[in-house]
């Protein structure tokens, strides 16, 4: 299982609508986390993150270039993509196949823990769409 890998016409034509709210149009998706973040290419040049943990889309870095050299930073990928919590996850046989994700059972926003016991595998559509009412609800997007 690849921590990031590259989301298929399927999956960004099933998904991403639902994100539309907070994802700008003109962004072009280039990766999916197994924790179900996104990673965009922007029409300047530069890559956003849509994060289902914040509920946020936003720049990372000012060129795949810059990206490229940040994404060699174990801090910043786990700052960024809640990647340390990737082995801890597969430690726990919490292993995602196809189609799925990590998620957590209780999100951490609405109190959820950051707990081993906490992460469940979802289904990547269901996930999404849990995440995208729970953080526009959140906002204020009354989705």
């Amino acid at each position: 299982m690849e921590f990031m890998r590259k989301p298929s016409e399927e999956e960004i034509d099933n998904l991403l609508p639902q994100w539309t709210w907070l994802v700008p149009p003109t962004a072009t998706p280039l990766m999916l986390s197994v924790f179900g973040d996104w990673l965009f290419g922007n029409p300047d040049g530069s890559l956003s993150v849509l994060s289902v943990l914040e509920g946020t889309y936003e720049q990372v870095a000012e060129s795949s270039e810059e990206y490229n050299e940040l994404n060699k930073s174990s801090e910043w990928c786990d700052e960024i993509f809640i990647s340390s919590w990737f082995p801890i996850a597969i430690e726990n046989d919490i292993t995602p196949q196809k189609g799925e994700c990590i998620g957590w059972q209780i999100h951490p926003i609405i109190g959820g823990e950051f707990s081993p016991n906490n992460l469940k595998i979802f289904s990547m559509s269901v996930y999404q769409a849990l995440m995208s009412q729970l953080h526009a609800k959140i906002q204020g997007h009354g989705q």
